[in-house]
C-alpha cells in the first residue's frame, strides 16, 4: 500500500503561517510580512525552493551557505540513505570508521600543521569548542572578536557575535574584546599585553555585509597573533568549502590559523555538522579533559558519510574550476548593474561566489529582499548592515540561472529606485 502525506504536511498556506506565529517565532513571521515576503517553501531542489502553492523561487541565500551545494544533492541523498542501512548516529566513547574517514578527508584539505579533528553539531557548539580549547592551550581567558561578526547565538560564541538584530546577553562578559573590521592596529593594541588566548575571526564577515580585507590584513593577524602566544580561530561556517572558490577562504591569504572552524555547508544540508580542525598545542585538551567536550550527538555517524561525499565533491579540481566560472560570469553582471546605477550602488564586493551589492540607501539592502522576492529570488539582507544585499546562491548554479538573478537584480533595483543613473 502506498504511504500517505501525513495531513500535517499539506496544511494550507494560512495554517502554517498562523501555526507558525502561534506557536514557534511571531516576530519573524511579521519581520517577513511587513515586507510582503510570505514564501511557505514546501520541497526544494537544486538551487530552487518551491513554494507550497505559488510555484519555484531561485534560492540566492542558501541559508547562510548551508545549501552550498543546493537542495537535496543527489550524491548527497543517495549516502545519506545508504548509511541508514549500516549505521545510526554512534557513540562519543568508541573509535567509528564514519568519523575516522571524515578526519581523513578533513586533514587532506589543510595544511599539515592542523591535524586533530572536534566535531559538533553547529556552529555556535564548534566555536564554543575552538574558544574553550584556545583558552586550556594558552592558559589566557581574553577572547578578541571583530565588531559585527558572527559566530553563532549561544554561550560563548553568542558573545562573540554583535549586531542591533541580536538580543542583549544576559550577562556582560568582560573578557571579550570587539574591534572594528580590516583594523591591524587594533588588533595590535589588543593582543599586545599578552594577555589573549584567541582572535577569532570570519575571513570575509558574512552579516557585516562581506567587505573584503585590505591584502595584507590576515597575515598581519596571523604575524600579531604569533608574536604574542595568541591563537588565530578562523570561522569560515560562511566562508568554507568553496564558496569562495577555495576550499577554504583563508587560503587566499596564504594563513594557516591555530583552529579553522566550519559548520552549515559542512552539513550538504541533510544532516546536522560541524568541526573545528586544530594544531596539536590547540588539541592538548584532549589529553588533559578528554570527556572535557564530550557529545551524544556530534560527530553523528550518519552526519560523518555525508560530510565527506561533501569535501570530496567540493575539494575536486574540476568542480573548483565550474565554481570560478560561475564566479566570473557573476562578476561581470554586478559590475555591469553597478555602472548602470551609480547613484544606487556604492559598492560591488565579492570573492568567488560569496557577493553583496552595498547600496547608498542605509535600508537598500531591506528593500532589495523584499524586491527581489516579488522577482522570485529569495536573498537577504546583511544582519549588521542593512544597506547590503548578500548574493550566495549555490555553488552548483548554472549561467543560465546567473542570468535570472541578475535580470532580478536589474528588475529590483528599478523597482526600489527608478532608473537614475547620477550618482548622488
Amino acid at each position: 500500500m502506498p504511504r500517505r502525506s501525513s495531513a500535517l504536511l499539506t496544511l494550507p498556506r494560512h495554517s502554517i503561517l498562523e501555526t507558525t506565529r502561534k506557536h514557534l517565532n511571531a516576530g519573524e513571521v511579521d519581520w517577513l510580512l511587513d515586507m510582503e515576503i510570505d514564501l511557505v517553501v514546501n520541497h526544494r531542489e537544486g538551487c530552487l525552493l518551491h513554494d507550497v502553492d505559488r510555484g519555484a523561487y531561485l534560492d540566492a541565500a542558501c541559508d547562510g551557505t548551508t545549501f552550498n551545494l543546493g537542495h537535496r544533492h543527489p550524491r548527497l541523498v543517495a549516502k545519506l540513505k545508504e548509511s541508514t542501512d549500516r549505521w545510526d548516529i554512534g557513540g562519543q566513547f568508541l573509535p567509528s570508521a564514519a568519523r575516522a574517514a571524515l578526519a581523513h578527508e578533513l586533514l587532506g584539505s589543510v595544511s599539515p600543521a592542523l591535524s586533530v579533528v572536534h566535531f559538533a553539531n553547529g556552529g555556535s557548539e564548534a566555536n564554543e569548542a575552538a574558544i574553550k580549547a584556545a583558552r586550556i592551550a594558552t592558559g589566557r581567558e581574553k577572547i578578541v572578536s571583530i565588531r559585527g561578526g558572527r559566530h553563532g547565538v549561544m554561550g560563548l560564541a553568542g558573545e562573540l557575535s554583535g549586531g542591533a538584530l541580536l538580543a542583549p546577553s544576559a550577562h556582560a562578559a568582560a573578557s571579550v574584546v570587539q574591534v572594528g573590521w580590516d583594523d591591524l592596529g587594533a588588533i595590535e593594541a589588543a593582543v599586545r599585553p599578552k594577555d589573549v588566548a584567541a582572535v577569532i575571526i570570519e575571513p570575509i564577515p558574512a552579516e557585516l555585509g562581506l567587505p573584503m580585507p585590505s591584502s595584507g590584513y590576515h597575515l598581519g593577524v596571523r604575524e600579531l597573533c604569533t608574536a604574542t602566544g595568541t591563537m588565530l580561530i578562523v570561522d569560515e561556517a560562511q566562508t568554507g568549502l568553496g564558496r569562495t572558490g577555495r576550499v577554504w577562504a583563508i587560503d587566499h591569504w596564504n594563513v594557516v590559523p591555530d583552529i579553522l572552524v566550519m559548520a552549515k555547508g559542512a552539513s550538504g544540508g541533510l544532516y546536522p555538522l560541524a568541526y573545528c580542525v586544530m594544531n596539536s598545542h590547540a588539541a592538548s585538551w584532549m589529553n588533559s579533559h578528554p570527556l572535557s567536550m564530550i557529545s551524544s550527538f556530534a560527530g553523528s555517524e550518519l552526519g560523518c558519510v555525508v560530510g565527506c561525499e561533501v569535501l570530496r565533491i567540493t575539494k575536486d579540481p574540476a568542480f573548483l574550476t565550474v565554481v570560478g566560472h560561475a564566479a566570473q560570469h557573476l562578476a561581470a553582471g554586478l559590475e555591469s548593474l553597478a555602472s548602470r546605477f551609480p547613484a544606487q550602488i556604492v559598492e560591488v564586493r565579492q570573492l568567488g561566489l560569496a557577493a553583496a551589492l552595498k547600496f547608498a540607501d542605509p535600508l537598500g539592502g531591506a528593500l532589495m529582499m523584499s524586491a527581489l522576492f516579488k522577482h522570485r529570488v529569495w536573498a537577504m539582507a546583511a544582519a549588521f548592515d542593512l544597506s547590503v544585499i548578500r548574493i550566495t546562491p549555490p555553488l552548483i548554479i548554472d549561467l543560465a540561472q546567473l542570468d535570472l538573478l541578475l535580470e532580478a537584480l536589474h528588475d529590483a533595483v528599478v523597482d526600489c529606485w527608478g532608473n537614475s543613473r547620477v550618482r548622488a
